[in-house]
């Protein structure tokens, strides 16, 4: 019996061992027919159930701001911000807001006044922004490449569906 429990610990081991050594892509190819992914349709799912890629989603979406899922308390967007561009300094009062990069490189601004956004951040790939109900921020590209972000909102920020192909669409970023 503790030589069966070692055999097993050590299989263990390696396997975490060699998936650890794995790109993100290797991961996804071992994985079994019923768990690879479905073709990317963009919609607002919300409220019904909802299980996806979100890095697939996020690095295809090509438009500024794609609302995915609306529910009752919270809210999922994609965003795509061109080289050189913003999300908009903008603040939401009574709304917490949690971005994550999931491509690209950017500077993330936070204040307590639009004027003095005195907390500064480099952020890149796999980066966590939290942003707290009433702080003024932006998020930067400086990069090379369109910044590829998702960004959930509790409680709900946009209209149900909201799209805005481009960052002038948007009425509140004006």
């Amino acid at each position: 019996m503790k030589r069966k429990l070692l055999s097993n610990l050590a299989i263990i081991a390696i396997l975490s061992l060699s998936l650890s050594s794995c790109s993100k892509e290797e991961v996804k190819d071992a994985m079994s027919d019923d768990v690879k992914k479905e073709a990317v349709v963009f919609k607002d799912y919300g409220p019904e159930p909802l299980v996806i890629d979100i890095e697939d989603y996020t690095v295809s979406n090509e438009n500024f701001r794609t609302t995915l899922w609306t529910g009752s308390s919270i809210q999922m967007t994609l965003m795509s911000i061109p080289v050189g561009g913003d999300i908009g300094l903008e603040q939401h009062i009574g709304i917490d807001q949690f971005l994550r990069i999931e491509e690209g490189k950017g500077k993330v601004y936070m204040g307590d006044t639009r004027e003095n956004l005195d907390f500064i951040k480099e952020v890149g790939d796999d980066f966590v922004v939290l942003v707290p109900s009433g702080k003024w921020h932006n998020i930067v590209n400086t990069g090379d490449k369109p910044l590829k972000i998702y960004s959930i909102y509790g409680p709900v920020e946009h209209p149900h569906g909201t799209v805005h192909k481009t960052q002038a669409d948007d009425p509140d970023n004006n």
